[in-house]
């Protein structure tokens, strides 16, 4: 899967950068003013109440493209620790992926546009013309995780690819990306030097796309220029 460059262009990482830096920075405010133990004692108090609502905030961030999730992961980690923060985030990353994916396949396009928006189904078309299958799949659950709610509804439209198959692929290869980003909310109440270690993972997984589009470009310039001395 090629990812399109209007989404990867550097201004467009810039822009996520400085929003995702600037989000961090106000939860580390939040938890100095209120208090990490305060904040734990909130969150046992409401039991069960609060992982349920976490799960149907993190699911609507799928349904509801694009609202943001990775201040939301990072979250998780604060508010309920690495494993149960982790387990709740999947739980509503494949229960919303899930719903997109099939809204897109028997609901159809006028639905869709409704939760999307006009710019979202133009972006979520270019995406199912390139998803050929699972590996494509797993190839955008692996990198492009900060627009996987877009490519959950392309993946519905692309009948090459399974609900199973979506599911599978979610699951399993989504545990990679949104761990690191479950740990660096947990390294920010554990050990914060852990996000030293943990941010330049993720900028490096954000940069994987950008840099695998460029040579794709460049070897298609090169392969059109060739054909055109022949």
């Amino acid at each position: 899967m090629q990812p399109d460059s209007s989404d990867f262009s550097p201004r467009t990482l810039i822009i996520g950068a400085v929003t995702f830096l600037a989000l961090t920075i106000g939860i580390l405010v939040l938890i100095e003013r209120i208090g990490i133990e305060r904040i734990q004692q909130t969150i046992e108090d409401a039991g069960p109440l609060a992982p349920l609502i976490y799960i149907a905030l993190k699911t609507a961030t799928y349904v509801f493209a694009p609202l943001t999730s990775g201040p939301i992961q990072l979250s998780s980690g604060i508010l309920f620790g690495f494993v149960p923060g982790l387990a709740y985030t999947m739980i509503g990353e494949v229960l919303g992926g899930s719903i997109s994916f099939l809204m897109a396949r028997y609901l159809g396009r006028p639905i869709v546009r409704r939760f999307v928006g006009e710019a979202g189904l133009n972006r979520i078309d270019n995406f199912a013309g390139q998803l050929g299958g699972w590996k494509a799949l797993a190839y955008a659950r692996l990198f492009l995780a900060a627009i996987y709610d877009f490519v959950s509804y392309a993946a519905g439209f692309a009948r090459s690819i399974t609900l199973v198959q979506y599911v599978l692929v979610s699951t399993f290869i989504g545990l990679i990306p949104t761990g690191l980003f479950v740990a660096a909310g947990t390294s920010l109440v554990e050990d914060r030097s852990l996000v030293l270690v943990l941010y330049p993972i993720l900028g490096a997984l954000s940069l994987i796309p950008i840099a695998i589009n460029y040579l794709m470009r460049r070897r298609q310039a090169s392969d059109t220029e060739k054909h055109q001395l022949h």
